[in-house]
């Protein structure tokens, strides 16, 4: 999390960039979302706010996601929609706290949908 006062226009545009990743602990059936919000005015960013949450799958779930054969792990696009869904509300909670009593606190993030940021099934490759 970080604001740039310097960076921040009050009367430059508003734009919002955002990004999303996944990852694994496979030893650990841990499923990571990890977003990022950056808030820019002028191309320039005044607000930036990365947040990761680790998700704990249950070990049948974990088998049912596996494909042995391919040594990878597959989790489906709703499955992984939801926990990005998840994160993005993290990270507004977040957002609210962390700019609390502070000029920053009335930019909000606004509903994003997530399945124009993950439209298809994750698969992460396997090590033995």
């Amino acid at each position: 999390f970080a604001v740039i006062e310097s960076a921040f226009n009050e009367k430059g545009d508003i734009q919002l960039g955002v990004g999303f990743e996944f990852g694994i602990d496979p030893d650990h059936r841990v499923v990571a979302s990890i977003v990022r919000f950056e808030l820019l005015t002028q191309n320039n960013p005044f607000l930036l706010i990365h947040v990761r949450c680790d998700f704990s799958v249950e070990e049948n779930a974990w088998k049912e996601f596996s494909c042995v054969e391919k040594k990878s792990i597959c989790f489906p696009q709703g499955f992984i929609s939801h926990l990005a869904v998840l994160t993005v509300g993290t990270a507004r909670g977040i957002l609210h706290a962390k700019t609390e009593n502070s000029r920053f606190n009335e930019f909000f993030l606004p509903t994003i949908n997530v399945t124009d940021f993950v439209k298809e099934d994750v698969t992460f490759e396997l090590k033995e």
